[in-house]
């Protein structure tokens, strides 16, 4: 009876420091969790700022912040707007930039330097039905031989579903990888044409040219 006995009390045991060990790493694992999610949410409204902070300004211009050191290197304002089918695009300003960066911005991009592009563009369906388009995927090219797609943590989400009369806008952010923002001349514009609910195309590609 007492073997009985022990043999419970240690399966009870085993049972209890099995538990006791799990939720600790639970709860080791939720806090893990908590702080990255809170540096991803810090390194975000640093971002807003920080980058955001250099299109207010005129080339040359320095800006400091939490996030760091940029400098506005070059800014074209003044481009035509884009038609294709019922939607119309207007880029209301395109400009290449540098940053150092610091404190938790540097930690959520893992550099301390940067190189990048800003695209801020508005858009607008002039129709009633629903169309699809999607400038936020634009495609760029520049004059130094670069191919970007825009970073999906620094841009803003462009929802492509325009359901009626509608006006979206937002900034696209795409990085340098082999190039210093002072090496841009041109910046080639690419996005797709817009569509219907039949998967029918309602437009033309945009593909234009923005010079520095």
């Amino acid at each position: 009876m007492k073997k009985k006995w022990l043999y419970l009390f240690l399966t009870i045991l085993t049972v209890l420091l099995l538990i006791s060990c799990g939720t600790e790493q639970q709860e080791e694992q939720i806090e893990e969790d908590a702080d990255q999610q809170e540096l991803e949410e810090t390194g975000e409204n640093e971002k807003e700022q920080a980058l955001d902070d250099v299109s207010d300004h005129e080339e040359g211009d320095v800006v400091e912040n939490e996030g760091g050191t940029f400098t506005l290197i070059s800014k074209q304002d003044e481009i035509e707007s884009q038609e294709t089918g019922p939607m119309i695009v207007d880029i209301t300003q395109v400009n290449a930039s540098s940053g150092q960066l610091q404190g938790d911005l540097a930690d959520f991009m893992e550099t301390t330097e940067i190189e990048y592009i800003q695209i801020d563009m508005e858009v607008e369906n002039t129709s009633d039905d629903t169309i699809f388009f999607y400038p936020g995927q634009a495609t760029i090219t520049t004059n130094t031989g670069e191919q970007l797609e825009s970073d999906m943590w620094l841009s803003d989400h462009i929802d492509g579903e325009f359901i009626g009369a509608v006006r979206k806008s937002g900034s696209q952010f795409f990085i340098l990888e082999n190039s210093t923002a002072d090496e841009i001349e041109t910046v080639r514009i690419i996005i797709n044409a817009p569509h219907n609910e039949e998967w029918e195309d309602v437009g033309d590609k945009i593909d234009f040219t923005v010079e520095f």
